[in-house]
């Protein structure tokens, strides 16, 4: 089955999660359960089938998902497909016998539209139309039923609470302990779902880190890293470009949590995966600004697209024929100097002329995903690549010169022959759910493609080109967090130390250690010539 386990921690993970999750819905025929609009994908390997009590199927992400208190917006724990009375829910225990997360919070426009689809016919266009208004969290716009085990609130935290605030590493460390003490999610819900597996073949982890879920995370893994010794884990360190901060101090904070996690998340994970919200700045570089609009201060629009780069990026480990496993994935990226970090690139869309390869080859579109969604962009003209995963999707196969055009394409990477290269091209194009923002101009057409005029409907799935990789391009990147860090001081940061889950002066200097040791393996052979 090769199944994969999905933990989500915090708002831009959840944000990135709901996109991600949308966007698995439409690859589902809801007229007939048992297909699928496309025949590549095997879904099995991130839901699992269920029964209720009443003998209905279900069919729901394997994922956790946790968030504060308060985190959770509208949603519910218990939903219309488990009710407190389905056999299946009533063996989920809920924390001091409460049985909401939080307080209840009105449901967005969206959300009501929703509901009455079940009693009656109801026209969303304008809930649709009205999301970037209405969207304040990210179940706003969430179209998934997900099983009551997968809704797992911190219980120690409430959002934006400034007298208790969640904004260090070490607060995180601790209200995973005191957590799990309250809980038992890990003993209880986390395997609930790793036992049900039959043939795992690894966890994704997505995490925010500019706050205390990076601490929180580091809690988990090591619960996880308990248990599952070499099971490959992927995380995703998610970040917010435009992080706010209250004072100077609270940015120093921010960078701190930023390399606490990098280090400690590295040194507990498969590999690790640095990600920054896409700015404007971003896009207008790599070329892609003719064909994306978006708002890059909503996390609402920035995380749909990251949701579009992970859930493309991840396509191999899903394929019914020819997969390529999680474990594949980290021996081509981790394999040298402890390589254990990754950068993952996107380019949505992968700009295809609607007249043709021959036209977009003639006219020069971009041909290679360079969307980075790295804090730090290298300037460097060579860099050295010890490994990448390459994936292109959505390309039309009834298009003359697809050959000429992949070639084209591939050219810019590492050689084909080199074994520490995967390429894979896949026929389903990414599908853009109504909850996807409209962030698409009016050049990119119904199917994704490139206009010369303007297209009158809104695309409904894109192709898409991603590349995660293993290289030289992440020096800039772990320097940037040394450079923050030479400039904090840390007893100034007396709360990193409070506590039983804090942090000594020797630990902030091993992580100083540790980024030099990393920014090391990460040197071009250029840089190993002058030293």
């Amino acid at each position: 089955m090769r199944e994969i386990v999905t933990l989500q921690l915090g708002s831009i993970a959840n944000h990135v999660g709901t996109h991600l999750w949308n966007s698995q819905e439409e690859y589902f025929n809801y007229g007939d359960s048992t297909q699928t609009k496309t025949e590549e994908i095997n879904h099995d390997v991130l839901y699992r089938q269920g029964e209720t009590s009443s003998g209905v199927l279900t069919y729901t992400p394997r994922t956790l998902i946790y968030d504060l208190k308060g985190g959770f917006g509208s949603m519910q724990k218990y939903n219309k497909l488990f009710s407190g009375g389905d056999a299946d829910a009533q063996q989920v225990p809920w924390e001091q016998g409460v049985n909401r997360i939080d307080r209840r919070i009105a449901k967005n426009q969206y959300q009501q539209q929703l509901d009455r689809m079940d009693t009656e016919h109801v026209n969303m266009d304008a809930a649709i139309q009205q999301l970037n208004q209405t969207v304040n969290n990210w179940s706003d716009y969430n179209r998934i039923y997900y099983h009551p085990r997968s809704i797992n609130p911190i219980v120690t935290h409430q959002m934006d609470n400034d007298i208790t605030p969640f904004d260090n590493y070490t607060i995180g460390r601790q209200s995973y302990q005191d957590n799990e003490k309250e809980t038992d999610i890990f003993e209880d819900n986390f395997r609930f779902f790793v036992e049900e597996c039959d043939n795992l073949q690894g966890f994704q982890v997505m995490t925010d880190v500019d706050d205390a879920f990076g601490g929180f995370a580091e809690g988990l893994l090591n619960n996880m890293r308990d248990e599952f010794a070499k099971t490959p884990i992927i995380t995703y360190g998610l970040s917010d470009s435009h992080a706010q901060h209250r004072t100077d101090r609270h940015k120093q904070k921010i960078m701190l949590n930023r390399a606490l996690s990098m280090t400690r998340l590295a040194d507990l994970s498969s590999i690790y995966v640095p990600i920054y919200t896409p700015t404007h700045t971003a896009v207008q570089k790599c070329g892609l600004s003719p064909f994306v609009q978006f708002n890059d201060l909503s996390r609402y629009h920035t995380s749909a697209i990251i949701a579009s780069a992970i859930e493309s990026n991840s396509l191999p480990y899903r394929l019914k024929h020819n997969p390529m496993t999680m474990a594949d994935t980290v021996s081509k990226l981790n394999w040298v100097r402890s390589t254990s970090l990754a950068s993952l690139s996107v380019c949505l869309p992968l700009p295809i002329s609607e007249k043709g390869y021959t036209h977009t080859l003639e006219h020069n579109h971009p041909l290679k995903p360079t969307l980075s969604l790295l804090d730090r962009i290298s300037a460097q003209n060579k860099k050295d690549v010890y490994g990448e995963v390459l994936v292109a999707r959505g390309l039309p196969s009834n298009m003359r010169q697809q050959t000429e055009y992949l070639e084209k394409l591939y050219s810019n990477f590492k050689d084909s022959n080199d074994p520490l290269q995967a390429r894979f091209s896949i026929d389903c194009a990414f599908p853009l759910p109504e909850t996807y923002p409209r962030i698409f101009t009016s050049r990119v057409n119904q199917e994704g493609f490139i206009t010369d005029g303007a297209s009158l409907e809104p695309a409904q799935s894109v192709p898409v080109f991603t590349q995660l990789e293993s290289g030289s391009i992440l020096k800039e990147s772990v320097d940037h967090h040394l450079s923050n860090m030479n400039k904090i001081v840390f007893k100034d940061f007396f709360e990193y130390s409070e506590g039983e889950s804090g942090l000594s002066r020797e630990d902030f200097l091993e992580t100083k250690e540790a980024l030099i040791s990393l920014s090391d393996n990460y040197r071009t052979d250029d840089d190993s010539m002058m030293l």
